[in-house]
């Protein structure tokens, strides 16, 4: 679109076609204040703190030319009365005027009247420092007010909106920005007006109340001290607490956020604002979910199991015994006979060394990034080569872009790809949701598929049929890049859009619009999450090949987006931290065993020692419990005692995310830096100092001391410490002073890191949000400056334009239930109850309560109601749960949802497991 050029108080100003006057201004340095506008928001007008004086030529009618004085230029024709600057779009030759006196009269006259029932309780507002009530009044505001202060308004105050979020009605100006987020970001209808006039009220309309996983924007995005942190009330004030850059421990977003710290107490969490990643937003469970980080069951020293107990020991004695015992099994059973598991809440700096030690340093192949589960999903390399690529903002996307989801629910797994994902379909762009149940992004998408679960792959496999029998594949970019279309043709005969609608029940014309859409868009985005996992390489694969023969991969704007379980699971497997693959995707010479295969294998004797952190297999899958205590070494390596833990033979304390340095990669493979906010608890350590001294003392070992109790035990532990062993160099190797030293190593050794040094990372930083010269007037809600960098994003394979890629083609199966079975589906949930929610009493209100949802025709088959106690069976074990019946849940389905409480492990043969139902009488 073309510049504007306008005049703001006689400086001229030149922005983008569509600019707002308020920003024009900004672009200026001009000040028009506000209240009601937020630059993410559509413009209301509602408070008129921004009336400015508006002119524009005078046009002549006949010629439809500006009318010129006698100096040529052109006649302005002002407006007769203010105008409000936030919902006037600039325009060419406009003239504003924002310092006149009538200007300044009204400001004076808008401020005036919000403070007539406004308490004056700025002393202990939880506002106070940050309040741009405060600052427009010092600036714009009168100096002393003519109303009575007896005819002020009083209400009941605070009052609870939600379980997170407290309201001071008489605080409040009424701006509705939190009305507006809810509604327009969110998507989430919950807050309102209610009455009018002075006893005019923002009010909750959901039940729950401010039933909203975004509830805590609407507090920084406030312009007064109405809606208040309900934790961070009297807690503090903002100028005692030090701000400290961190990123989001709890799901791959990667959110950028600040701990808020007061001494060492995490006083709030704040959004940091980065347009690559989160915008300005956070979601809830980001918010107020770091009390585990002070949670009394924290580990705070290392444990050895002596005399069948677990007792307190020191970092020395822990780290020697271990090295000398993993030393003794090498050598007496070899490297194959050790497991690693570390998960992917670990940093990469911890997760790089995790690898390094065992491929190194104990020879094993053996080490993955899963739990061993028998529902575990696959490792995810399509985003290795088709993710979206580099300088990709989903922030930009709008028009031209088809956003396709298949499997997965962004509510649940990454709430703020939700908020990411609503705007691009605002901005004018396709959404097109598929899965196998509703979620909440069916209520933006342009539109709905619903397939039978167990047929995911079908569906995008009739989706490569549309495409290639209407078509409308790339040919050019399937000329050059790929290989093997004709066979690809061939494995799709059985496929075909009529033979795949006609089998999952989705219309033929449904397939062939989405394959319009698809491969007619300018840039294609397809997200996948857990349930889209769980199908399994088939499914995987037929992504793959729909974005190559549409030609949206390697380019701005186009790839797949996986939806993966932890932080930085993408982090994991870009270490190294799975068989068969080295870091940055190297392969290695040994395959080695998956977590379900050392799970198995410590069952049946042939693993000898294991060593686990930051993975709790046995909670995941309590069957897994026998086979582990028969493992000759045991190590778990986490924040808390969990029922892993519980069975080891040494139990060694992790720092948490708060307490360290270290970088996470989010699901867009942007790798970005967070900073220890805090000391560590008690002797817990962080993970890469643990790792490297257990190296050191590995490396340190040329040959097994003469201890004839470990070889005889395989490692059990006798007491006694075995005499020291000789050093030799390579323990040099295993010196790292901090996380800058291991970054350092990884940027030279992982090819695909090579661009994120720490130097690079905090180099691509710029400023953002609230700005000094901008305090008094404009206020977006936030109000730290980024210094730590918006991350880097390494390049995927196929934005390397000289690489062909294989079509390749996997033959999908689907699940078989017998007798009157149905089948089992975990479906995700944000508010899990996990160990990382623990402490968080306002989000444990939003727990959900263990049920199994039943589709309607299933519980009138059955004989089913709501409350009637059901017993699931498979033939792993069972569980038993209270049913829902559920108009949502498609028929021949149970839906469980994935909390922590649940054992589904107890039942669980896959993804999908055909189960058994009972009803369990009295």
């Amino acid at each position: 679109m073309p510049d504007i050029t306008l005049t703001i108080d006689g400086v001229a100003v030149t922005v983008p076609q569509g600019t707002g006057l308020v920003e024009a201004a900004r672009e200026a340095g001009i000040e028009i204040p506000v209240f009601c506008h937020h630059p993410k928001l559509v413009p209301v007008g509602m408070c008129r703190m921004c009336l400015v004086e508006i002119g524009t030529p005078k046009i002549d009618p006949a010629t439809k030319q500006p009318v010129l004085d006698e100096n040529g230029k052109p006649v302005i024709a002002m407006q007769p009365n203010l105008q409000v600057a936030c919902t006037n779009p600039v325009s060419n030759g406009m003239v504003v005027k924002t310092n006149t006196a009538e200007v300044e009269f009204a400001r004076k006259g808008v401020l005036e009247f919000l403070l007539t029932s406004h308490p004056l309780d700025c002393p202990v507002c939880i506002k106070g420092g940050e309040c741009p009530l405060q600052n427009l009044t010092m600036g714009y505001g009168p100096s002393v007010s003519r109303f009575d202060y007896d005819d002020k308004v009083h209400f009941e105050k605070p009052i609870p909106l939600g379980p997170l979020i407290d309201l001071d009605r008489e605080r409040c100006i009424l701006c509705s920005r939190c009305v507006r987020f809810e509604d327009e970001i969110a998507g989430d209808s919950v807050l309102g007006f209610a009455n009018r006039g002075r006893a005019w009220m923002i009010q909750s309309k959901s039940n729950p109340p401010f039933n909203s996983k975004f509830s805590g924007n609407t507090v920084d995005i406030c312009p007064v001290g109405a809606l208040m942190n309900g934790e961070f009330r009297y807690a503090g004030r903002v100028w005692e607490i030090k701000p400290v850059p961190t990123v989001c421990p709890h799901c791959p977003v990667g959110c950028n956020m600040t701990l808020d710290m007061r001494y060492r107490d995490i006083k709030r969490v704040q959004p940091r604002s980065n347009e690559w990643v989160n915008e300005i937003w956070l979601c809830d469970r980001g918010r107020w979910g770091f009390h585990f980080v002070t949670s009394d069951k924290r580990l705070t020293k290392p444990l050895v199991r002596r005399g069948g107990e677990l007792v307190e020991t020191t970092w020395q004695e822990a780290l020697e015994d271990i090295a000398q015992r993993l030393h003794g099994v090498v050598q007496n059973f070899g490297g194959n006979a050790v497991g690693g598991l570390a998960g992917g809440r670990l940093a990469n700096e911890d997760l790089y060394l995790f690898q390094k030690l065992f491929r190194e340093l104990l020879q094993s192949p053996n080490i993955d990034s899963r739990n061993g589960t028998l529902d575990e999903p696959e490792h995810d390399d399509l985003a290795y080569a088709f993710g979206l690529a580099s300088g990709t903002d989903l922030g930009q996307l709008g028009k031209g872009t088809t956003v396709l989801v298949v499997g997965a629910d962004p509510e649940e797994e990454a709430p703020v790809h939700l908020l990411r994902l609503r705007g691009i379909k605002r901005r004018g762009g396709e959404l097109i949701v598929a899965n196998g149940r509703p979620t909440k992004l069916d209520a933006s998408a342009t539109r709905t598929v619903r397939y039978q679960y167990g047929h995911e792959a079908h569906f995008v496999l009739g989706l490569l049929s549309a495409v290639l029998e209407g078509g409308s594949e790339n040919k050019e970019f399937v000329r050059s890049r790929t290989k093997n279309l004709d066979a690809l043709r061939t494995a799709l005969r059985p496929f075909g859009v009529a033979a795949v609608a006609e089998q999952i029940g989705v219309a033929a014309d449904v397939f062939q619009a989405v394959a319009q859409s698809v491969a007619g868009a300018e840039n294609l985005v397809i997200v996948y999450g857990r349930e889209a996992f769980a199908a399994g390489t088939p499914l995987l694969q037929a992504l793959g090949n729909l974005a190559l023969i549409t030609g949206h991969v390697g380019r701005p704007g186009n790839g797949v987006l996986p939806i993966m379980r932890y932080n930085n699971s993408r982090g994991a497997l870009d270490m190294g931290v799975r068989p068969g693959k080295g870091p940055g995707y190297t392969n290695v010479v040994k395959e080695g065993l998956t977590a379900q295969q050392m799970v198995q294998a410590a069952g049946n004797g042939k693993l000898q020692a294991l060593y686990i952190a930051g993975l709790d297999p046995v909670a995941a899958n309590p069957a897994s419990r026998a086979a582990l205590e028969k493992v000759g070494l045991l190590i778990v390596q986490d924040l808390f005692l969990t029922p892993t833990a519980q069975i080891a033979d040494y139990v060694l304390p992790a720092s948490s995310f708060a307490e360290r340095d270290g970088t996470y990669t989010n699901a867009e493979r942007r790798v970005q830096r967070f900073r220890a906010a805090r000391n560590n608890l008690g002797d817990s350590r962080p993970d890469w100092q643990i790792f490297a001294g257990l190296g050191r003392a590995l490396a340190a070992m040329v040959r097994q001391p003469a201890l004839d109790t470990v070889a005889a035990s395989a490692g059990k532990p006798t007491g006694k410490r075995p005499a020291p062993a000789q050093p030799v160099a390579t323990a040099r190797t295993w010196l790292y002073r901090s996380t800058d030293d291991i970054n350092a190593e990884i940027v030279q050794q992982v090819a695909i890191y090579k661009g994120a040094s720490y130097a690079q990372l905090k180099s691509s930083h710029g400023t953002w949000g609230r700005q000094a010269a901008d305090d008094p007037v404009f206020y977006d809600g936030t109000s730290y400056t980024n210094t730590e960098g918006f991350g880097v994003q390494w390049p995927t394979l196929a934005e390397q334009t000289n690489v062909v890629f294989d079509l390749v083609f996997s033959q999908p199966t689907t699940p078989q239930p017998r007798n009157g079975e149905l089948l089992l589906v975990a479906a995700p949930r944000l508010y899990d109850g996990g160990t990382l929610m623990q402490n968080a009493e306002g989000l444990s209100f939003w727990v959900a309560q263990p049920y199994v949802g039943v589709a309607k025709a299933d519980a009138e088959r059955l004989g089913i109601a709501s409350g009637d106690r059901l017993r699931l069976s498979s033939a792993q074990g069972n569980v038993e749960l209270y049913a829902k019946v559920d108009g949502l849940v498609g028929p021949g389905t149970l839906l469980v949802p994935d909390l922590a409480e649940i054992p589904l492990g107890q039942v669980q043969t896959g993804v999908l497991t055909p189960v058994r139902v009972e009803k369990v009488e009295g």
